[in-house]
């Protein structure tokens, strides 16, 4: 909730549309660099495509881009498809997260806590425990985390099939990308924000 001496920010109508286009204007900049014979090159841009999906997912969560409840769950659903994720999994423990932060039931702050080893090691399952914890935490929206993980298992699923029938690499390099960019998120998501960036300026 704003503070009541913080005036509250609202897009305009032309911030809007950027903000909810950006990661599928970089997923189609990302498909024509790839399917254009340079799919090394096409490989930051599958980067800057998880980033701004991450962005927008996390807009999403907050329901501060100006929709409606259910356009908000809409975007949410579509653009954690470019991490791989659940996206409401994810609003279940990051809303959690802004309730207790790194307390003792906030899983998604919970490698803030840890050696720096632990999270590189340990991070991409932990990844996975949060999605067991987002059952926990929101069983009403249980039903929705499955059917957006069958929706990951279906895009996958269609990417390995172009790999296999048409020798394409456009959609297993993204999911490559993705994967690396989802699971590396206890580092930069938690570890860093939380544990690094208020002791040092130069990371915050």
């Amino acid at each position: 909730m704003a503070s009541p001496d913080v005036p509250a920010l609202s897009l305009r109508a032309a911030q809007r549309i950027v903000e909810l286009s950006r990661p599928w204007a970089l997923m189609i900049a990302y498909v024509v660099v790839s399917e254009s014979g340079h799919p090394v090159l096409a490989l930051p841009v599958a980067v800057a495509t998880c980033l701004a999906a991450f962005v927008q997912m996390h807009d999403a969560i907050h329901e501060s881009l100006g929709l409606s409840r259910r356009g908000h769950s809409l975007v949410l659903t579509l653009s954690a498809q470019l991490l791989l994720k659940s996206g409401h999994a994810l609003k279940a423990t990051h809303l959690r997260h802004h309730g207790k932060c790194l307390g003792g039931d906030d899983p998604e702050g919970a490698p803030a806590h840890w050696s720096l080893g632990r999270v590189l090691f340990a991070g991409p399952f932990h990844i996975l425990a949060l999605r067991r914890e987002a059952l926990r935490i929101a069983p009403r929206l249980a039903r929705k985390q499955v059917l957006e993980t069958l929706a990951t298992v279906f895009v996958v699923a269609i990417a390995v099939a172009a790999y296999s029938l048409w020798g394409s690499v456009t959609g297993v390099a993204y999911l490559a990308v993705a994967a690396l960019v989802s699971a590396a998120m206890p580092l930069w998501a938690s570890y860093i924000p939380h544990r690094l960036a208020p002791r040092a300026p130069a990371v915050r």
